[in-house]
């Protein structure tokens, strides 16, 4: 049987929320899925595969995520491993203004930390998504900007994108080709 490891680090609840519900899905296609914080020791050698996801913060993964990433670097025996990041926007759904948020897909590059796990392991995909932001997540000056770019309150969280991405995963390994990208 195949077995998952799904490590997240999650500032406010939305990325373990992600984390769980990718678990969920593979659970249910039969794959033996295990969810963890990466504030723990993940065991990650004794897996068929990772799903690695934070949530991002000054354009990059949380600590603790990044503090995996370099361990995976440093390990004998890596699995191939699927990346997800969880910011005010994501490749189906937004928190921002759309027009902002498509002038954003265009020119922001990927997570410091995910570029690291490229050179570091056999990353296959990486998905960025839209989190959950409540009026008090952020101080003062961080709501009037947030206003300032559009954004609005409230859970963004394309749960059918999640699932189709978790499906793909699951075909992915049960299938062993990759959709790399």
């Amino acid at each position: 049987m195949t077995r998952i490891l799904i490590g997240y680090a999650s500032a406010k609840g939305s990325t373990e929320g992600v984390a769980r519900r990718i678990g969920e899905r593979c659970a249910a296609a039969g794959i033996e899925t295990k969810i963890v914080s990466t504030e723990k020791d993940l065991d990650f050698e004794q897996f068929d595969a990772l799903i690695l996801g934070s949530a991002v913060h000054n354009r990059d993964w949380l600590p603790s995520a990044h503090k995996v990433v370099d361990r995976l670097g440093s390990s004998g025996r890596v699995p191939p491993v699927w990346a997800f990041s969880v910011s005010t926007w994501g490749a189906t759904s937004t928190l921002l203004a759309r027009r902002l948020t498509r002038r954003i897909r265009r020119t922001t590059t990927e997570p410091k930390t995910v570029a690291f796990l490229r050179t570091t392991a056999d990353l296959r995909d990486h998905r960025q998504f839209a989190g959950v932001l409540k009026h008090g997540d952020w101080p003062l000056f961080g709501r009037i900007v947030f206003a300032l770019m559009g954004g609005r309150y409230g859970d963004a969280r394309d749960w059918s994108d999640i699932e189709m991405w978790a499906d793909a995963i699951v075909g992915q390994l049960r299938t062993g080709v990759s959709d790399s990208t």
